[in-house]
């Protein structure tokens, strides 16, 4: 399922299932310390939580961004999103790695005098801000998240998939393209890879999401491979979020070794030498890495470790 239309439809009829505020007491003790009534959430003091004890405060969030109560559901959204992806500071973007000669805006090597011309056409006399420059830069990079939705989507599940997509957003500059693919027994793309969404909106469809009960992993792989054919820079990288197994569809493996130009990843939700084994054969053929994802705050390592 691509269609954005439909996509939202599935997303505002599983978003029904939302969690009382007893259900939330039920599973969290410590509700009352940044929730004190109906409506109310303590941001100051869910930020701190945060820095104490991630993991537990992020399954708190996802949980109360899936509230009955409207207007805590909506508070727990936005903090989730300016905990999970804060602004990049200046330089913090740049990469290392292959870099190549292009034509940037700010100051280069070299004027570009054709591409300033050309940019300048409609203005007499030429404006500062029409030139432009030769210099070294980082090509942009293609990224699409693959999210195992299968069970039951809450919990750990849920917090991982919701930092892992929040620790790519944070990553991201103006050049980059980031999709993201949820999969059960259906594959449904949350984020294409080129919408002119905030990235920091996927984190919303994910809190919507409920999933399904079987696993295809190799409808979800092809639906993400055919994302990344559409990559604008010439390699794409595919994260696939995973314990391995399926009990559906065929092996996944063939399709990751038919991934063309793409790489493919695998981050191992489950500590188990079944699950290491199972992603570490579709990451290897792939051409990508497998490495382990076992909390959600190692979200940002992880990723990390497979996009370096």
């Amino acid at each position: 399922m691509s269609d954005p239309r439909e996509v939202a439809d599935l997303l505002r009829d599983q978003a029904r299932r939302t969690e009382t505020r007893a259900d939330l007491q039920r599973r969290h003790d410590d509700l009352e310390s940044v929730s004190p009534t109906v409506g109310v959430l303590d941001e100051a003091a869910t930020a701190g939580a945060f820095g104490e004890d991630a993991d537990g405060t992020i399954d708190l969030l996802a949980d109360l961004a899936r509230a009955t109560d409207p207007l805590l559901r909506a508070k727990a959204r936005r903090l989730a999103v300016r905990l999970l992806v804060p602004p990049a500071r200046a330089g913090e973007t740049e990469r290392r790695g292959s870099t190549r000669l292009a034509t940037v805006t700010g100051d280069g090597l070299d004027l570009d005098l054709d591409a300033t011309l050309e940019q300048s056409l409609e203005h007499r006399p030429i404006r500062a801000e029409d030139l432009r420059w030769r210099g070294w830069r980082s090509p942009g990079r293609a990224i699409v998240l693959l999210v195992d939705a299968s069970g039951s989507v809450a919990g750990k599940p849920l917090t991982t998939a919701v930092t892992t997509a929040g620790a790519l957003a944070a990553g991201l500059r103006t050049d980059d393209e980031l999709a993201v693919i949820a999969f059960w027994s259906r594959a449904v793309v949350l984020r294409h890879l080129h919408s002119p969404a905030p990235t920091s909106a996927v984190l919303d469809s994910l809190l919507d999401l409920r999933g399904g009960s079987t696993t295809d992993l190799a409808l979800g792989l092809r639906t993400a491979l055919a994302q990344a054919t559409a990559a604008r820079v010439p390699h794409a990288d595919v994260l696939v979020l995973t314990d391995g197994a399926w009990n559906e569809g065929e092996d996944p493996a063939p399709i990751a070794g038919a991934s063309g130009a793409a790489r493919v990843h695998t981050l191992v939700t489950v500590d188990d030498e079944e699950a290491r084994t199972s992603c570490a054969r579709i990451a290897a053929a792939g051409g990508g890495r497998s490495v382990p994802l076992l909390r959600p705050s190692d979200a940002p390592a992880a990723v990390r470790a497979v996009l370096r």
